[in-house]
């Protein structure tokens, strides 16, 4: 999924639910792998293994991640001055939902030698169990069935956050 979904997602279920500051992080965090399992189109659904591998990202996909970035942010933005949702909480849950991915792809494919470090491989194995349970349905041209479980995810966040 987008770092959006799972910044929503885990923001509105922590805010909701009264979470401790570590609590929201927790969840973030477990929540991202769960979410990995459902159907879902990401920035990485446009990236070859070719282009990942050869540390190349191309413009497609840089375009994807500022979008992404850009929503993720807006969100914040809108959670914190529009529905007064704590900025720690919203902080601790946002940071516990994007770190997987910021581990496995954000820091290594701009820190390179970080590939190499045996516990990043062996967390990136981990993480794929997940992520790859639900990878070949957005590759295989189902891209309405990524969409609908990116937007049911978001859909259910907010109706959390505004009910």
């Amino acid at each position: 999924m987008i770092l959006a979904t799972h910044i929503i997602f885990a923001s509105a279920v922590s805010s909701a639910a009264r979470f401790s500051l570590p609590g929201a992080f927790l969840f973030g965090l477990v929540s991202h792998h769960l979410l990995d399992f459902i159907p879902h189109l990401d920035a990485g659904s446009s990236w070859s293994i070719k282009e990942m591998k050869a540390g190349t990202m191309p413009v497609r996909v840089r375009v994807l991640v500022f979008l992404d970035i850009l929503a993720s942010l807006g969100f914040l933005i809108w959670g914190f001055w529009g529905l007064k949702m704590s900025f720690p909480l919203l902080f601790w849950a946002s940071l516990g939902a994007v770190l997987p991915d910021l581990v496995i792809t954000g820091f290594p494919f701009f820190i390179t030698r970080l590939r190499n470090w045996p516990i990043l491989k062996r967390y990136e194995k981990f993480h794929y169990i997940f992520f790859r349970q639900s990878r070949p349905v957005s590759l295989q041209g189902h891209w309405i069935f990524g969409n609908l479980g990116t937007l049911s995810v978001v859909g259910f966040s907010l109706w959390l956050l505004l009910k």
